[in-house]
């Protein structure tokens, strides 16, 4: 009796431990790892919004020119080779592709579209791949022109987009500085004063550049101080070369002429 109660409980004691090591591992809280057979170690179990230090997938965002909401079409070209106006690649796009989107690629008055060369070589390329690679030669080339990709209501639509381009740099600024003494003097003497030589230069200086320019004058000093681009300090500088040159000229005559004047005199005092 005894041996049989015995042969009983070793039968329970057994059929318990085969049910716990056949039972699924427990998925609640405290419950011990499930272990992975080939290596032996446990299986690190993912937490909810836990990756495993992965950052999770994201969709990738259409590009900017491109609407989310574009579709290629159902064609690839398996052989793209350009060497033609972007006029007539428009054309053999449209062609390709079976009319499948319209374009607009009218251009402006400063940029015409068939005067824009095409050079490209590509190999099983979508619609939108021709496009995109035309846009990195436009980039590389500094061609201000984009393809975008829209929709025209349900109709896709490849809009060509003439950039704005850059306002042109102010020259710079810079200062001249002319010494103006062998200028000025008394009108008999040829020279010119103070005030005549700077009405003079800035009357000139509106007559080349629309305005009086940036002229100060230093009367103690006697200098003549221009503020202004390189052509106008250099327009001032042969200005004041020229000025100088009518002065010697007006004083040459001057010395002629008072010459011419006493020679007669000291001729009439020889004869007897």
């Amino acid at each position: 009796m005894k041996s049989k109660l015995h042969l009983q409980s070793l039968a329970a004691i057994f059929f318990l431990i085969v049910s716990l090591g056949t039972a699924p591992a427990q998925k609640g809280p405290g419950a011990p790892p499930a272990v992975d057979p080939n290596t032996g170690l446990p299986i690190a179990t993912p937490q909810p919004g836990n990756t495993g230090g992965l950052a999770a997938p994201q969709p990738q965002p259409a590009p900017q020119w491109m609407d989310p909401n574009w579709k290629d079409p159902d064609i690839v070209l398996t052989n793209v080779y350009y060497e033609l106006p972007l006029s007539e690649v428009v054309r053999h796009l449209r062609e390709r592709f079976k009319d499948s989107f319209d374009v607009l690629a009218n251009g402006n008055g400063d940029i015409d579209p068939s005067a824009v060369m095409i050079r490209l070589q590509l190999k099983n390329v979508t619609a939108s791949e021709v496009f995109n690679a035309m846009n990195l030669v436009f980039e590389n080339d500094r061609t201000p022109l984009r393809w975008e990709l829209k929709l025209n209501g349900k109709r896709p639509t490849a809009l060509l987009r003439v950039l704005a381009q850059p306002s042109p740099t102010e020259p710079e600024t810079k200062r001249g500085v002319y010494f103006v003494g062998n200028l000025l003097g008394d009108e008999k003497s040829g020279g010119m004063t103070m005030e005549q030589l700077v009405q003079t230069l800035s009357e000139v200086h509106q007559m080349s550049f629309g305005s009086q320019g940036g002229l100060q004058f230093h009367k103690q000093a006697q200098l003549v101080i221009v503020t202004g681009t390189d052509a106008e300090i250099e327009f001032i500088g042969n200005t004041l070369t020229a000025l100088r040159q009518k002065v010697e000229l007006d004083a040459m005559r001057k010395a002629q002429s008072k010459s011419a004047e006493s020679k007669p005199k000291s001729e009439a005092t020889k004869t007897p």
